[in-house]
């Protein structure tokens, strides 16, 4: 299934266009996700969090994430 990720690079986006939210999580159903954590941001402002981890999974997971976002996808 890997192969019909496509890899997002910022620079090819323009500033402020937006992925359809539902588009990515129906992509990510079925992937074997061992643990996930979705952040999202409601119109009116509210940050929405949900977690199929513990809070400790959780918070380890968004900072494995921002590593990959900053720096890209090389982990130690």
């Amino acid at each position: 299934m890997s192969d019909n990720v496509i890899k997002l690079v910022p620079e090819r986006v323009g500033e402020g266009y937006r992925f359809e939210s539902d588009e990515i999580l129906e992509a990510a159903k079925g992937t074997g996700l061992a643990s996930v954590v979705v952040i999202g941001e409601l119109e009116n402002g509210e940050l929405w969090v949900s977690s199929a981890a513990n809070a400790g999974e959780a918070l380890i997971l968004i900072e494995r994430a921002k590593h990959h976002i900053v720096f890209g996808s090389a982990e130690e």
